[in-house]
């Protein structure tokens, strides 16, 4: 038996959807997300709970339906990418585009025993300055980059959409908000600054999800472990979850497969972290 524990290839499957695709009869699956697409899809899949859909504005102010996980022990899921992410915008516009949705998402469910937040995906890079005053309770921030807010503009905008001439004005509106800065504070355009400025936890998601979904239990009695995800390439060696995956199955003795949908620059160095590697393209 093999433990399954891939992340989404982007565009083209889900946590979950890449978890089957690769498994085999008889193997364990554990899909992952560092917080980025498909967190409430893997927190549900290994803590069990339900979903509710509620009504929140995307990032241009479009009402659409979004999950909210609420786990036994009364833990509020949210995930900024249903929210405020790029899947299903018809255009993108960062200096427009407005991370209150995810605010006000956050305000109503203010009086939730925890909240526990997957911080990536998003279309925007406004740090939360139009979210409404709010006060949040015990709270956790599953980041899904370690950027600082006053590198986020520069290192993500272009991949939301911002011109060479948009990436000063985006990073000077970021520095003019007084948020913190240090380690994950630029995550989601920001947001993780907003965040830790209301007493948020921001946390490695890669090793938090690793943690909270039991790595090291679902690996008992496997004989191997396969991980993978859309691309790999020399970020990966930043921290990409199949790294995590591939270090602490390594510890416990275990062999790891690499499965990745394509090859980029750097690609080499990586696969070195892997027992074996393979592509589908």
């Amino acid at each position: 038996m093999r433990l399954i524990a891939p992340t989404a290839f982007k565009g083209t499957m889900s946590p979950l959807q890449a978890a089957q695709h690769l498994a085999g009869p008889g193997d364990r699956l554990l899909p992952l997300s560092d917080g980025g697409d498909g967190f409430i899809e893997c927190i549900q899949q290994g803590l069990g709970g339900d979903i509710n859909h509620v009504p929140a504005a995307d990032p241009f102010g479009r009402i659409r339906s979004v999950p909210v996980l609420l786990l036994a022990d009364g833990t509020v899921v949210l995930e900024c990418a249903k929210v405020i992410g790029l899947a299903g915008l018809d255009r993108l516009d960062p200096l427009k585009a407005s991370s209150r949705g995810l605010g006000d998402l956050l305000a109503r469910h203010r009086n939730a025993s925890r909240i526990w937040l997957g911080l990536g995906g998003s279309a925007t890079v406004d740090g939360g300055r139009d979210w409404p005053a709010l006060t949040l309770p015990p709270t956790t921030v599953f980041c899904d980059v370690t950027t600082d807010l006053l590198d986020a503009a520069r290192i993500y905008g272009p991949q939301k959409g911002a011109r060479s001439e948009d990436i000063p004005v985006l990073s000077q509106r970021l520095s003019l908000l007084g948020l913190p800065r240090g380690p994950r504070t630029g995550a989601a355009g920001g947001l993780g600054a907003k965040l830790a400025s209301l007493g948020a936890d921001l946390v490695d998601g890669a090793e938090r999800i690793l943690d909270v979904l039991g790595f090291e239990d679902a690996c008992r009695g496997c004989e191997a472990v396969v991980t993978g995800e859309g691309r790999l390439d020399a970020s990966s060696l930043e921290g990409k979850l199949p790294v995590v995956v591939a270090r602490r199955a390594h510890a416990l003795g275990l062999p790891v497969a690499g499965h990745f949908g394509c090859k980029g620059e750097g690609w080499e160095r990586a696969a070195g972290l892997f027992d074996q590697v393979s592509f589908e393209a």
